[in-house]
């Protein structure tokens, strides 16, 4: 059976083996790999260059990845390890049942064949899910559809619902003055079923479309009676232990009344870059409980009656170091619902009630069977795959994610059993954080055919250990998890995904990882025009995209979690902010090594000018320990690099009619050079201080060594790859006229095979030889 690019099973005496398909060499049995990688996961393997190689520091220790004992092909240990076990304490969370109660019976005869891979649920108590109530979205607990719906009119009827979410997308940009949402278009509306499932959703950034969610069935439990919930209430919300991802997430839910019956909710979401907390921007690096974070908002009526609540406005925005730019989001989701609502009641006259209800649960319902059918088109199988975090939050301690996805049938598991404990710093996930962060993978790459609702979630499970990183425990900070195990799990699932796509033999759909690490530079304190001013940098959107089986990734491309995404406008960031841009380029050396290459990241150089009263800070992951991971021996990106210079001779520099651009150029200055860690809360910076950084690139595609010398070369030539790389990575020798030399690159790629076998050790544990 082939299920990778350089292995493959093979049956021998009744046994499975992997062997290589280079060489043919055997690498043991497949089911008991699992068991033989156990005491080696966190062994060293190969030494593996990053973008400093060229600038002759040492190379960079990267785990998990060994070469083929034969030919030295390079591998995976996650690769030879097809057939795994969940232990029998696990807790399977069902998105539908929200993890409470007995266990819910798979339907049909994959009952059985799924219960040995996925236990029952052990007792759960309401505050430990992510959604609570009994719902199933896409289910029949739900509506039925109506026995005869027009085809016509309901094509018409749910293009219509999008177009309506769209321009409530569009109200909010309108009315909100926030780079993050008019740049970076992080925005989310909604409708809702009565119950709270979510009919559509449209959104910039993905991981907002679990929003509202959870914030109408704790509205409906909290206060269905008592205050009550009335024509033209609108409540604000904003717990990351309910829904959203953090407290600068905030929630407008609004419910839709139609002759005095509430027959839908509509609900907005988007990222307030400040809550008012320990530190400036909304993302605290250094807190260690939810209480130092901000304001908790949990259902204030912003709105009641069709009336705006000033007094509710007020307080809000006030504890706030922003207040105008907080006050502005706040009207711009009332806005949004309102557009929403009036055209969702215009939609019920033009249709009907019992149409537009009946509508609604079909496409609930097509949702999940688009997603089903998806499932079963594909190979069942075990894959996994595991991410490495460089810091808790408060110091550079490492920590790990990993994740197990088992799919049987038209149901998928998704396990992230073995994952850390739960950072004592701001790094880490609540759970209805880790669902937001799977539907990023789950939208826009198994699924990205299928309409964004409840329905998709309906062959969907996951595995959360409580205490964990991907499950914390109230009342653990998680202010900087967005950035950080926010973007370990989509980037662990989406590795697992891809492999199981190329054992169907979907090789277009076959990607590696986008991005590789994410780093968020945060800032606050006061501006060149004397203002106070917060929030966050979104350079992060465009970055680069990973390689697949026939092409290069995309230099500077996008974002997996932003379908949307729009790089921060330089000009708009320096009439906000004391910050002059020196400098914005896609740099060398960044993209994931690979047969095919990931495509390149870029770095800032930012100069602080008009004030000394000015913190800035960096949110993210993957600058120790990269942030992601190439597939079939692809290389990940390079490491993220964080620098701030102080005491300088820049102004020296801007004498001469020169300026530092770049991170290597910010290395040649006089001053002190302090290097940031991947997550650090804001220090105090003053007028002419640089501070620079890469953003994320995107992973390779196969073994370097089988790149195609002449793209070698043409890289080499576009300034996308140093000449070190490419000798000493891709093994292409360039003559000194400017061509490759083919018999030397022979020798090289050749030489490069000898010692990744001289320096590789084999996977722990003992197996058959080939």
């Amino acid at each position: 059976m082939r299920f990778h690019e350089s292995l493959e099973i093979v049956e021998v005496d009744g046994r499975r083996e992997v062997r290589c398909l280079r060489c043919g060499h055997g690498l043991g049995g497949a089911d008991e790999n699992y068991k033989r990688h156990a005491a080696y996961r966190e062994r060293p393997l190969l030494q593996v260059p990053s973008r400093r190689l060229a600038s002759g520091e040492p190379p960079l220790t990267v785990y998990q990845e060994f070469c083929c004992p034969g030919c030295g092909t390079l591998l995976e240990v996650d690769d030879l390890c097809p057939a795994l076990e969940i232990p029998e304490s696990a807790v399977v969370w069902d998105i539908r049942l929200g993890g409470v109660g007995a266990t819910d019976p798979l339907p049909g005869e994959r009952a059985e064949e799924m219960a040995r891979h996925a236990p029952s649920r052990v007792g759960a108590q309401p505050s430990d899910v992510a959604l609570s109530g009994a719902s199933r979205p896409g289910s029949s607990a739900g509506r039925g559809p109506g026995a005869k719906l027009d085809p016509v009119q309901y094509e018409i009827f749910s293009h219509r619902l999008f177009h309506l979410l769209e321009e409530g997308r569009i109200a909010i940009r309108m009315v909100s003055g926030s780079p993050v949402v008019a740049e970076g278009g992080e925005t989310m509306c909604a409708f809702y079923r009565e119950d709270g499932t979510p009919i559509l959703v449209a959104a910039g950034v993905l991981l907002h479309c679990m929003g509202a969610w959870g914030f109408i069935q704790k509205t409906l439990e909290w206060y269905g009676e008592d205050p009550g919930i009335h024509d033209g209430d609108q409540l604000l919300f904003n717990d990351p232990y309910i829904g959203g991802h953090h407290l600068p997430d905030q929630v407008i839910i609004k419910p839709i009344f139609y002759r005095g019956e509430r027959i839908a909710w509509t609900g907005a979401i988007m990222h307030t870059p400040e809550i008012g907390g320990m530190e400036p921007g909304g993302m605290h690096a250094s807190t260690t409980e939810l209480y130092q974070e901000g304001i908790k908002i949990l259902g204030l009526k912003i709105v009641e009656g069709g009336r705006f609540r000033p007094d509710v406005f007020r307080t809000i925005v006030e504890q706030t170091r922003d207040p105008q730019l907080v006050g502005l989001d706040i009207k711009a989701r009332i806005a949004a619902n309102n557009v929403c609502a009036r055209g969702y009641l215009a939609l019920v006259e033009k249709f009907g009630l019992e149409f537009v209800r009946d509508a609604s649960e079909r496409i609930i319902q097509d949702s999940e069977r688009m997603a089903r059918a998806k499932l079963r088109s594909l190979p069942d199988g075990t894959w996994q795959a595991r991410r490495y975090g460089d810091q808790d939050g408060l110091h550079e301690r490492p920590f790990k994610l990993i994740c197990t996805m088992i799919k049987r049938g038209d149901e998928v598991l998704f396990d992230l059993t073995g994952s850390s404990p739960q950072n004592p710093g701001s790094v880490n996930d609540t759970l209805p954080a880790t669902w937001a962060s799977l539907f990023i993978v789950l939208a826009s790459q198994l699924f990205w055919d299928v309409p964004w609702n409840g329905g998709m979630f309906a062959p969907v499970r996951l595995v959360a250990p409580e205490g964990t990183v991907v499950h914390c425990r109230f009342p653990a900070a998680c202010s900087t998890g967005v950035l950080t195990v926010g973007d370990m799990v989509p980037q662990a699932a989406h590795e697992c995904i891809a492999k199981m796509f190329y054992a169907g033999g979907l090789r277009e759909d076959v990607t590696s990882g986008w991005i590789g690490g994410h780093d968020h530079p945060s800032f606050g304190g006061v501006n060149q025009h004397g203002n106070e001013c917060a929030g966050i940098i979104l350079d992060t959107f465009a970055g680069g995209i990973g390689a697949t089986p026939d092409r290069d990734g995309i230099h500077t491309g996008g974002h997996m979690k932003n379908p949307q995404s729009s790089i921060s406008d330089v000009e708009l960031l320096e009439m906000n902010l004391p910050l002059l841009a020196l400098g914005r380029r896609q740099a060398p050396d960044t993209g994931g090594f690979g047969k095919h290459a990931g495509g390149m990241g870029g770095e800032t150089a930012w100069l602080v000018y008009g004030t000394d009263h000015f913190r800035i800070g960096i949110v993210g992951v993957g600058r120790k320990a990269p942030g992601g991971k190439g597939i079939f021996g692809g290389y990940g990106p390079a490491l993220l690099e964080h620098r701030l210079v102080v005491d300088s001779d820049i102004r020296e520099w801007f004498a001469r009619s020169r300026a530092p651009r770049t991170i290597a150029e910010a290395g040649q200055l006089r001053g002190r050079l302090i290097d940031l860690p991947s997550t650090v809360a804001p220090v105090p910076v003053r007028e002419g201080d640089l501070f620079v950084y890469t953003w994320c690139a995107g992973s390779g595609y196969g073994d370097p060594l089988e790149r195609d010398p002449a793209r070698v070369l043409a890289d080499l030539r576009d300034g996308v790859i140093s000449e070190t790389v490419a000798r000493e990575i891709y093994g292409v020798v360039v003559s000194e006229g400017g061509e490759v030399d083919l018999a030397a690159t022979e020798r090289q790629r050749q030489a490069l095979r000898q010692e990744r076998l001289a320096t590789a050790r084999r996977p722990a544990g003992t197996g058959r030889p080939g």
